[in-house]
């Protein structure tokens, strides 16, 4: 009988656990007060909360408060207390995520993919408050470095300990969150976060923090202090609250005009949009020549980010080389150094193209010999090795082995590109099935050089190897590489082939 007692009570300690899982994924919709029967909401809200603690009082008046204002504005939310699970099928049915003081951690991967691409593609508004800002590395998890992007590249610094009353001033009354909020107000007894540095990277500023105003004072103290802000780098409307400690801050009718307003306007649906996400990376040790085509790339490639077509983030952390960085990007440009030197950065590079990922790699950037140690990489450019190069760098005529192909379309069949280096590659990687070669150095070349001369051989100077959405050309030596229209076409050109998906 004791037997079957405690079978019993492990049946029925599994059964509520089952549960109480089950709940975190369907809980009970907020109430529509419109009419008889119950009117169909307008949209659906995904309250992310983090209860107990000593959040749970506020928490708790916020979703009180949320509870009239969603009657009252013909909406559902649903409440969830983990970040675990939440795929894009599941996003799918919110307009909005409101981040209840839930931390920027402890979401599982599969979550965290899925809530980056929908604020990529604008299909969720995001509504973060206090906690959600809380960015580093805590309780055993490392900082996800995406979010801490979308807040302005920050990571929590301190706050004002204890508790203090302070002014916020409103900056930018006209955006829609400040429609019937005062210029300035008080928040009573509420705990102010600080940050390494102001948010950046794209962020607006909606209202500051008037440190002056801290009852107790305090000289923990920012300069600017940051209050309320938006990222407009991304399609999805997005707005973050500094505070929301206090349950004290559900009777405050300033706050609670612009956390009203903030959620409709969030579920407005995005506005600007950029085509693509590209991380640029480069190495600033190597040697001049290189370091000087790497800062030319880059104000080549900023011209794409003029009308908001592309986001583009350029980075020297090779440790950038990793899945929860890479998945969000659409297209990595390596320029003038390898993908990758750790084992660890060269997986993450390896799964990244194997999955979908697109690379355009110059000159530098593709080199590799017994010394690389990265026999994928080698496969990856075909199976070949660096075999010779021609000096001093001069121009050269190159043929189009194809000119239909989208990323060469419009070039004439040869035309002569500006001074460079010139890498040999052996074998060809025209030998191997799987590379397209796109132009080649004309044999009309040879001999080529003065120090150091190459006199024969087949020379590929750009291809594709069709496994994988990749481009590898050959230029990428000193100061003249963009001087020449022609080629300039021709990077365009590979640089929307490699990011076609995100045309159609």
């Amino acid at each position: 009988m004791r037997k079957s007692i405690s079978l019993l009570v492990a049946l029925a300690a599994l059964l509520a656990q089952v549960c109480l899982a089950a709940a975190r994924f369907a809980p009970a919709e907020a109430e529509l007060a419109v009419g008889s029967p119950k009117a169909e909401p307008e949209f659906r809200v995904l309250v992310l909360t983090e209860r107990g603690g000593q959040h749970e009082a506020f928490v708790k008046a916020a979703l009180k408060w949320l509870d009239g204002f969603a009657r009252q504005h013909r909406f559902a939310y649903d409440e969830v207390n983990l970040a675990h699970g939440m795929d894009s099928a599941y996003l799918s049915r919110y307009k909005v995520m409101l981040q209840l003081n839930y931390p920027p951690y402890n979401w599982d991967e599969v979550s965290q993919a899925a809530f980056e691409q929908a604020m990529f593609d604008g299909t969720i508004g995001w509504v973060g408050l206090h906690h959600a800002a809380l960015l580093g590395d805590f309780d055993g998890f490392k900082k996800w470095r995406w979010f801490a992007q979308m807040m302005g590249d920050i990571e929590f610094q301190n706050y004002i300990a204890p508790l203090a009353s302070a002014k916020v001033e409103i900056s930018n009354s006209s955006h829609p969150v400040m429609k019937g909020v005062s210029s300035s107000f008080v928040v009573d007894d509420d705990e102010w976060y600080t940050f390494n540095r102001q948010p950046s990277h794209g962020v607006k500023v909606l209202a500051h923090v008037d440190e002056d105003s801290y009852r107790p004072a305090s000289n923990i103290k920012m300069g600017f202090h940051p209050a309320i802000w938006t990222n407009r780098r991304y399609k999805a409307r997005n707005i973050y609250f500094l505070m929301g400690h206090s349950p004290k801050l559900l009777q405050n009718s300033d706050f609670t005009t612009m956390l009203g307003n903030a959620i409709e306007w969030a579920a407005g649906g995005g506005g600007w949009f950029p085509r693509f996400r590209m991380l640029v990376h480069y190495n600033d040790k190597v040697e001049e020549a290189h370091r000087e085509f790497a800062a030319d790339a880059i104000e080549f490639l900023k011209v794409l980010t003029y009308g908001d077509g592309v986001a583009m983030d350029v980075t020297t952390d090779a440790n950038d080389f990793n899945p929860e960085t890479l998945r969000s990007y659409h297209l990595v440009v390596s320029l003038n150094d390898n993908p990758g030197h750790t084992p660890s950065q060269r997986k993450a590079f390896e799964q990244y193209m194997e999955h979908g990922g697109a690379w355009l790699g110059f000159h530098s950037a593709g080199y590799c010999d017994d010394s690389t140690r990265w026999p994928w990489f080698s496969q990856f450019l075909g199976g070949v090795k660096f075999h010779r190069n021609n000096w001093p760098p001069l121009p050269a005529l190159l043929e189009v082995d194809d000119t239909q192909h989208p990323a060469t379309r419009c070039l004439p069949p040869a035309f002569v590109s500006p001074q460079n280096e010139w890498y040999q590659f052996a074998p060809s990687p025209r030998s191997n099935p799987d590379i397209k070669v796109l132009l080649t150095l004309s044999a009309s070349n040879y001999p080529l050089g003065f120090k150091d001369t190459v006199v024969e051989g087949d020379m590929p100077v750009a291809w594709i190897n069709t496994r994988y959405n990749m481009i590898y050309v050959n230029m990428g030596h000193g100061h003249q590489i963009f001087a020449d229209a022609t080629q300039n076409m021709m990077l365009y050109n590979m640089i929307r082939w490699l990011a076609r998906k995100q045309f159609k």
